[in-house]
This record gives C-alpha cells, sequence and structure tokens, in this order.
C-alpha cells in the first residue's frame, strides 16, 4: 500500500512552506519518525519525520519549490500506522488524487483542474501554487518552459515568464523586441524576494487589513530608572554576562499594566465572535535580524519573572533568534509585543500590530532634554532628564481610546516612581 505525505501545518498562521533539502531519495528505506525533508516557513527552519514506514518510490516536489499546507510531498511505499484513523484515511483519499497525477501516461479529463488557463499536457507534476500562478496569470502551460527535473515545470519558472511580459492574453502580451529593449535600458537591480522578507510583508498587509490601528503616545520621565542603571550597569554586565538596558524596565512595568488592564492582552476574532482574554502574559520581544528582517520572540509566562530574570529572557531569545537557533515554541504564542525601536535612535514609531494581540508597544530612544520640574512650594525650574516616548498602537475594534491612555499612565507611572534597586537582587 502506498502512502503519501503531506506538507504539515507548523503553526497556526502558516499557509505554506519551502522546500530546502530533500534527506531522501528514491530507493530508501524510511522508518517512522525517520527526518526526512528540511522545510522552511515564515516562523521556522525544521525538520520533518515521517509519519509511516516504507520505501521511497516518489518525490513529489523540488528543492526551492513554495507548496501550500496540505500539498503532496513525498509518495511511500509501506504500511501507514493503524493506530491513527483519520490520518489514514486522509492519506489514502490524498493518494487517489496523486496516482493520476503522476502517471506517465495521459490522464483523464478530470485530474488537472478544470480551467481553461491550465492546458498543459505534456507536465502533469505541477505544485498547487504552480497551477494557481498559471490560472491567475492566464497562463498556457504548454508556452512555459521548465527548468525542474526532466523539465517539471516550477514556480520560479512561471515567475520569471510573468516578469517577462509573456502572459497568455492579447492585453498584455509583449514582442520580443520590446522586451529586449526593456532590459537594455533598464540600470535597476533585480533580485529575489527573501522567504524573510515575504512572510514579513503578507503579514504586515493582513495585520493593516484585519485591526484598526490606531496609535497613542505618552513621555516618560526615567531619570528614576536611569540613575539605578548608571549604578548597577557595570556590576550587572560582570555579574550577568549581558547589558542591563531600559527593555527590561518597561517589559516589567508593561506586565503590571497588562495586569491591571486585561483586555489589552488578548486576541480578538470578529468572525468567530471570540474575544480571548489571555490568563498569562507572554511576551512577544521584536527582535532585528542584522537589518536583514524581523521576527518576534516569545518569552512564555514573563509575569513570572523579576526584573533581573526578564532582563536575561530577553537576552536569550535576542540571541537565540539572532543566531538562527530557535524553534517554533519561541516565535509563536506572544500575547502582546513590544518593539525596541529606541535603539535605533527613534522618536516616535507607530508599530503594526503582530496578529493575533490586539496592542503593540514601542519604545523610543531615551534621551536627555530639559525638562520643567515643579517643587514642592509650587516653584517651576528647569532641569536636564532623561526621557523618552512609548507609543501604543492599539486595536480599536477591541476597546477604546480611555483604556489605551490608561493603559499607557500606568506603564509610565511605574517608570517614574518606585525604587527599582530591588528587582535586581
Amino acid at each position: 500500500m502506498s502512502n503519501i505525505i503531506t506538507m504539515p501545518q507548523l503553526g497556526e498562521t502558516v499557509t505554506e512552506g519551502t522546500i530546502l533539502r530533500w534527506l531522501v531519495k528514491v530507493g530508501d528505506e524510511v522508518k517512522e519518525d525517520d527526518p526526512i525533508l528540511e522545510i522552511s516557513t515564515d516562523k521556522v527552519d525544521t525538520e520533518v519525520p515521517s509519519p509511516f514506514n516504507g520505501t521511497v518510490t516518489s518525490l513529489l516536489v523540488e528543492e526551492g519549490e513554495t507548496v501550500e499546507v496540505g500539498a503532496s510531498l513525498l509518495e511511500l511505499d509501506g504500511s501507514a500506522k493503524e493506530s491513527n484513523n483519520d490520518t489514514s484515511e486522509t492519506v489514502e483519499e490524498v493518494q487517489e488524487t496523486v496516482e493520476e497525477i503522476v502517471k506517465e501516461d495521459t490522464p483523464k479529463e478530470d485530474v488537472l483542474p478544470k480551467t481553461d488557463n491550465v492546458r498543459n499536457t505534456k507536465n502533469l507534476k505541477l505544485s498547487p501554487v504552480v497551477r494557481r500562478l498559471a490560472s491567475e496569470n492566464n497562463i498556457d502551460l504548454n508556452n512555459v518552459v521548465g527548468t525542474g527535473q526532466n523539465g517539471r515545470i516550477k514556480r520560479e519558472d512561471i515567475e520569471n515568464y510573468i516578469s517577462l511580459g509573456n502572459q497568455d492574453s492579447a492585453t498584455s502580451t509583449k514582442s520580443e523586441d520590446s522586451i529586449k529593449k526593456e532590459t537594455t535600458k533598464s540600470a535597476d537591480t533585480n533580485k529575489s524576494i527573501s522567504r524573510l522578507r515575504k512572510r514579513i510583508a503578507e503579514n504586515m498587509v493582513l495585520s493593516k487589513q484585519t485591526s484598526a490601528h490606531v496609535m497613542t503616545s505618552v513621555e516618560v520621565d526615567y531619570e528614576n530608572v536611569e540613575t539605578i542603571r548608571s549604578k548597577q550597569k557595570a556590576k550587572f554586565k560582570d555579574e550577568n554576562g549581558f547589558s542591563l538596558t531600559y527593555l527590561p524596565f518597561i517589559s516589567l512595568a508593561t506586565i503590571s499594566a497588562l495586569r491591571e488592564f486585561p483586555t489589552v492582552n488578548s486576541s480578538f476574532d470578529l468572525e468567530k465572535g471570540i474575544h480571548d482574554v489571555h490568563s498569562h502574559v507572554n511576551l512577544g520581544i521584536a527582535v532585528d535580524l542584522n537589518q536583514e528582517g524581523l521576527l518576534v520572540g516569545t518569552i512564555a509566562e514573563a509575569d513570572s519573572f523579576n526584573l533581573k530574570g526578564l532582563a536575561r529572557k530577553i537576552s536569550e531569545i535576542s540571541k537565540l533568534l539572532r543566531d538562527g537557533k530557535y524553534g517554533l515554541e519561541d516565535v509563536t504564542g506572544s500575547t502582546f509585543t513590544i518593539s525596541n525601536n529606541g535603539s535605533f535612535n527613534s522618536f516616535i514609531t507607530s508599530p503594526i500590530i503582530n496578529q493575533p494581540n490586539v496592542a503593540i508597544l514601542s519604545t523610543e530612544s531615551v534621551k536627555k532634554r530639559p525638562v520643567v520640574i515643579q517643587s514642592q512650594d509650587g516653584t517651576d525650574s528647569i532641569a536636564i532628564r532623561h526621557t523618552g516616548v512609548l507609543s501604543l498602537t492599539w486595536d480599536h475594534r477591541v476597546f477604546d481610546g480611555s483604556i489605551a491612555l490608561l493603559f499607557l499612565n500606568h506603564i509610565k507611572d511605574k517608570l517614574e516612581n518606585p525604587d527599582w534597586s530591588q528587582g535586581l537582587d
């Protein structure tokens, strides 16, 4: 009996993955839980284990191809796990379709999608992504030269065909001469969009389309924080191996505000009619990957740590992400996110909400600035203080401006008033 292994769902928001590397080849014997390939998604690069025992009879997708969740990846000749009835039934259903697609003989009319635009009868091993791109762009696959194994058409072949303006429609057809002239005149540099950048682009647009973004800001006097930080930072780094920044102080104050205003620590699904207020704070920390992209690392149950513990967890998750040594659990499950734009000398930022969160806090740069100080007798004076802005982008579908401002002012009060020295013990 043959079994088909499909693209797994590696996270709630993951819809597709890219095949980085096959770890097996046709003819290899595979045991259950043996790693068979490496997959890259917008969240993580990971190995995929085999759910079955058997012999590899066909690799249905090539390295470098991007396919949707549920797409067929590999065919095994062996027996499925008898204990998993649901998986077996799904595999048998997918198997019937794939057997028709991969046959060398001419297929029946109902094997490929019934569309006038996808008419390739010579190249039947087409991934779902290739078929969708061809259909959406009105492309006759008979006109596309495949660069894959045995002339198979890959996603890149379709994208290159589109970029040359060769769509199968009268309105978009260009002559070879005009294409050559355009190519000759162009001095621009074209490069492929990285997987990470593509996912970031998709997630940012999705967030703007989903949430009603509003940005609210307050100015914070960090003088009390700076006093303890300047006294302790040299000793702290010697003892712990990492710097004491403003971020752990802001994070601890934010966690206190999230406890006071739990609506901000929630998820909101209007279509399903569900507003999920979370019992713990899983704090997301946006980490810049050396200007090559951005990932949000998750500190699970961040509300269980003191100041020193938070500082350590922030340092650890940032290093994991920059070194590329993180797992799926390190980049999923956040309930509220902080983006530390102040490390790049920002004054004020309007960040985009990290879905499915309902708010995101941007920490701006802390600078010495002149501030009006009122003494106990009511007289005013000008002093030089360490100040900075905190910017909250929040989803107006979920709560209103009063909660946003009460939330921000709670953080402000926590940062300006308490004695922070005890949290470093």
